[in-house]
């Protein structure tokens, strides 16, 4: 203890901690600082901040601070407050709040024989980190701490950063956020700045869970409106209960995303498409049980509507004729050969409806009101009824596309 005491005393008999600490005051002295992550105790996607608790290690060579360890009872190193040498005070250039050391009185520092000193400094970081939130939930951002020896220039001060990355040896996990790569680098012209980059990633899933997929079932049960009948009475109210469905959500997603219009996620453009489909088909909805409700013999159908309806029919009509056509020609066949073994195989009989000339087409299936020479004469109903199927595959088929189209982008 006693020699311990004496070498404290020696060394800092003419120390001045107000000098930099080299015997040759035109060099500058050389400062290595690496930085380890220690927890991310938040990320402000909204405000744009990122709080986490790291640790600095700082370390240089004091030529001050040299002894010989016979002298001294082969004591290598000493231990005491930082507020006894020279530091290289470092400051966080882009902090939220207020611009101060990354240090405080009670760290402490430890010196060897050759002079090397180690500085433990660090703390609750809270920078500024510009998110980017197009991919959201899916989204990644990259967020950089930006620190300097402040008041010290280049000719003063070389800072160096051994490690490419950030180092995390004591890394507490984060239930929100991972933590998928980090890199340093070192700036310096009229000063020195460490950078010291972190890109995290978002664990997605309770937000996939409570958000995504409720929208996209939403999304896809829009289109059945159209199926209800139109007597049931709930074609209205449940057009319009999805409407505010997808308007709630929309508002639940803005609140989690920042207040910039630059750049917007996908999924709320999704959102908004939905809204405007679900828009439209509360519009089409309506204009729907107007068609249902006209007067066959006040409103007769518009003749263009009729050649729609009639060719829509025969399309359907041709193609059910098209697979009743292959289903019997299966059971027709020709005259059996004999077979092998000298075994008869019974002989298939063409039915006696099909021995007749007649087309099939024309024996089985005739045309709606011939007999009567008159062309085929939809109702507003039947018109309302194929409308209404034509509305339900354009609807189905627009939320189906715009939705793999979003999953496509976020997840790319």
């Amino acid at each position: 203890m006693d020699t311990t005491k004496l070498l404290l005393q020696d060394l800092f008999l003419n120390y001045s901690k107000d000098v930099i600490p080299v015997k040759n005051q035109s060099k500058p002295i050389t400062v290595y600082m690496d930085l380890s992550l220690v927890s991310i105790n938040d990320f402000d996607e909204v405000a744009g901040t990122i709080a986490i608790v790291a640790i600095l290690h700082i370390s240089w060579k004091d030529e001050s601070l040299v002894w010989n360890t016979s002298m001294y009872g082969n004591t290598t190193l000493l231990t005491f407050p930082q507020t006894k040498l020279w530091l290289p005070e470092m400051f966080l250039l882009n902090p939220v709040d207020s611009n101060e050391p990354i240090s405080n009185t009670h760290f402490k520092v430890t010196v060897a024989n050759t002079g090397n000193v180690l500085w433990l400094a660090g703390g609750l970081f809270k920078a500024t980190c510009t998110p980017d939130i197009s991919k959201f939930p899916f989204d990644q951002h990259t967020c950089t701490l930006d620190v300097s020896p402040w008041g010290f220039s280049s000719e003063q001060v070389t800072l160096v950063i051994p490690s490419p990355t950030i180092h995390f040896p004591f890394y507490s996990m984060n239930s929100e956020w991972d933590v998928i790569g980090s890199n340093t680098t070192v700036w310096s012209d009229a000063f020195p700045i460490g950078k010291y980059s972190i890109t995290i990633k978002r664990r997605y899933l309770n937000f996939v869970v409570s958000v995504v997929i409720p929208i996209i079932m939403l999304a896809l049960v829009n289109p059945f409106v159209f199926v209800l009948p139109f007597d049931s009475g709930e074609r209205a109210s449940y057009s319009m209960t999805v409407l505010l469905a997808f308007t709630v959500y929309m508002t639940v997603v803005s609140d989690r995303m920042p207040a910039s219009s630059f750049p917007i996620s996908y999924l709320a453009y999704y959102i908004l498409s939905m809204l405007t489909s679900s828009v439209l088909i509360v519009i089409v909805n309506i204009f729907q049980t107007r068609t249902y409700g006209k007067d066959d013999a006040v409103h007769s159908v518009p003749r263009y509507i009729s050649r729609f309806i009639t060719f829509f029919r025969w399309k359907f009509r041709s193609n059910k004729i098209h697979t009743k056509e292959q289903s019997l020609s299966v059971q027709v066949s020709g005259e059996c050969k004999t077979v092998k073994d000298g075994e008869n195989v019974p002989q298939l009989q063409k039915p006696e409806s099909l021995n007749k000339t007649e087309p099939l087409d024309e024996k089985m299936f005739e045309v709606e009101n011939k007999s009567n020479n008159k062309a085929y004469s939809p109702t507003w109903y039947v018109v309302a009824k194929i409308a209404d199927m034509v509305y339900f595959a354009m609807f189905s088929i627009i939320t189906v596309v715009v939705t793999i189209a979003l999953f496509v982008v976020i997840t790319s």
